[in-house]
């Protein structure tokens, strides 16, 4: 039950939710750590500051070291005399310049950053030229020799449907058991795309995503790309469901937390 002021008999409190941006170079992950600055530290330092009293908050998805975001969202509540403008421009003020907070509005007091979300969308980016451009030194990963752009989509539309990940995810132990945790998730589109002069991205949608499983898999179509490995590998390699079937994981650095949907039904592992 949500606290009340006993004066008003209105809510003390009300949930809102917000887009966080970020360069992931500079921070160790999103989640909190006990060794090293993440994310989710700086976010919880400038709130804290702002609104004088704890805060806790949740987030639709956990980036890894060096992972970037344009749409991760996080619910949180605030005080509900809170002016959001306000607010937003105060964090700024606090997380600048690697770290960004906007679209900050009122929601449902039920809504849930991480369990109302329907879908992820990631972005992976590429530079394919002969030569590297210093201006996406952290933004993109340069590969210098020719991919194939049709053969990396023909090996993709295999990625499609409610499937076993587990040829391109980290597993890890479910505690207390000696069982992995299950690496199921549902695919509901991916595709390369060639916006020119050697700039390609690699668009992946799902309702989940297990640990490096993007990473995993766009090492493993550049691979098809450079002509390592047919297209046809995919089915293989999901079948295996071992990760030493796949490739190498591509580097951090070129993949983008894009966005984040809440519409239409929930799809669980």
């Amino acid at each position: 039950m949500e606290p009340v002021n006993n004066e008003t008999h209105e809510p003390a409190t009300r949930r809102a939710r917000l887009r966080v941006a970020y360069h992931g170079g500079f921070f160790h992950g999103f989640a909190s750590n006990k060794e090293t600055e993440a994310i989710e530290d700086v976010l919880v330092r400038a709130m804290q500051t702002v609104l004088r009293t704890p805060v806790s908050f949740s987030t639709a998805g956990r980036t890894d070291t060096g992972v970037h975001s344009r749409g991760q969202i996080i619910s949180l509540d605030l005080p509900a005399e809170t002016h959001l403008s306000s607010f937003m421009r105060s964090i700024n003020s606090l997380v600048k310049p690697h770290i960004s907070v906007s679209d900050v509005q009122w929601t449902h007091d039920d809504f849930d950053a991480r369990y109302n979300a329907t879908w992820r969308r990631y972005r992976y980016f590429v530079y394919n030229a002969d030569a590297p451009d210093p201006l996406l030194l952290d933004r993109a990963w340069h590969i210098y020799r020719p991919l194939s752009l049709p053969l990396m989509n023909l090996a993709s539309d295999a990625l499609i449907g409610h499937l076993d990940f587990g040829a391109f995810c980290k597993r890890a132990p479910i505690p207390g058991s000696e069982e992995p945790k299950s690496m199921m998730r549902y695919v509901l589109d991916a595709k390369w795309v060639d916006e020119g002069e050697g700039h390609l991205y690699f668009e992946i949608r799902a309702n989940a995503f297990c640990h490096q499983m993007v990473r995993g898999i766009v090492g493993f179509l550049v691979d098809v790309g450079l002509g390592k490995r047919p297209p046809s590998d995919t089915l293989a390699v999901m079948r295996a469901k071992d990760r030493s079937h796949g490739s190498m994981v591509a580097p951090p650095h070129g993949l983008v937390l894009w966005d984040v949907g809440y519409d239409g039904t929930r799809l669980h592992p």
